[in-house]
């Protein structure tokens, strides 16, 4: 059995992605054109399945699945904030937000279990630390103007958004 530390991080991370999904869908809303629907299209999906993946282990803990109200005002003000800068601004400013605030938690949470202790909840917590670095290398790659900026993210989406032709 999980100990509560790493229990109380999973529900943290939990609640990052439902901080995730509300921020990328308001800013979704607004997306200029089609590559910018893409990208935020892509961040969104891998948000909400970064809580499919979550879920189950926090049905085996006994853990609320329930999305957050605190995280889903904290998404949505998020957006709002986003939205009111220019589109490469907004990456920089998220880079720097998931770096210092959500990655170190993230990465936190696979230093919480062993596999030895439990191998799928161990797989899990060491993707979610994959997947909130590959949030930053895709706003890494907006920033520096590349011309697939969300392929990180993409390629660990198990069902990823038709990339615009």
């Amino acid at each position: 059995m999980a100990t509560k530390e790493f229990q109380d991080c999973l529900i943290d991370v939990y609640r990052g992605e439902i901080t995730g999904e509300v921020a990328f869908e308001g800013m979704l809303a607004i997306a200029d054109n089609q590559d910018q629907r893409y990208v935020l299209g892509t961040m969104l999906q891998f948000e909400t399945e970064g809580k499919a993946i979550i879920r189950p282990l926090l049905m085996r803990y006994g853990l609320s699945m329930l999305d957050d109200p605190t995280g889903r005002a904290d998404g949505a003000a998020a957006s709002v904030q986003m939205n009111s800068l220019p589109w490469v601004d907004r990456f920089a400013t998220m880079r720097e937000i998931v770096k210092t605030t959500y990655l170190p938690r993230y990465e936190e949470l696979a230093t919480l279990i062993s596999t030895d202790e439990d191998p799928e909840a161990a797989r899990i917590a060491k993707f979610m630390g994959d997947h909130e670095r590959a949030l930053v290398e895709l706003a890494s790659n907006v920033v520096a103007g590349h011309s697939d900026p969300a392929a990180p993210v993409a390629k660990l989406l198990n069902f990823p958004l038709p990339h615009p032709a």
